[in-house]
């Protein structure tokens, strides 16, 4: 009972790890990227930002 606990928790943990690391990886950046060259975005950034 106690090995088949342990593989279930070392499975959810990978599970999880693939889906962090593939967020971080192959989402994120493309997130990232879609926000610098939209233009809406640009604009509030722009207008939010703090004065000096």
């Amino acid at each position: 009972m106690k090995l088949l606990t342990s593989m279930i928790e070392m499975s959810v943990i990978a599970v999880f790890s693939v889906l962090f690391a593939g967020y971080a990886l192959f989402i994120y950046p493309f997130e990232k990227l879609t926000q610098l060259v939209n233009p809406e975005v640009r604009k509030n950034q722009i207008k939010y930002a703090p004065q000096a």
